[in-house]
């Protein structure tokens, strides 16, 4: 799936109304370490997949990277995804590429 550069900075796309949830996660793991649990989404949504061919996060610790919190912000982005499918797909792709610091991988 091929993106369009907005040329909008990632503090901008993360003002968004477009997809709340998914900037709420987002922005939540900015300051997070490796596995974020952006990362967990990601890997649920099957971009890591599609991009290095497996998941990113380790799975079998995923009780000790994800508490409540970080659990609420994941459903609300993964409804996002779930009703609004490939538009959300795409938002994703967005952020990554706005994030040029990498911080939420």
């Amino acid at each position: 799936m091929e993106t369009i550069n907005t040329g909008k900075t990632l503090e901008q796309m993360l003002e968004s109304d477009r997809f709340k949830g998914i900037c709420g996660l987002y922005s939540w793991c900015m300051n997070y370490g490796y596995p974020s649990p952006f990362t967990y989404f990601l890997d649920l949504i099957g971009y890591s997949d599609e991009m290095a061919g497996e998941n990113l996060a380790d799975w079998s610790k995923v009780s000790t990277n994800l508490r409540y919190l970080e659990l609420d912000y994941l459903a609300d982005a993964l409804k996002e995804y779930a009703t609004k499918g490939e538009d959300a797909y795409r938002f994703v792709l967005e952020l990554l590429e706005a994030d040029v610091e990498g911080q939420v991988l």
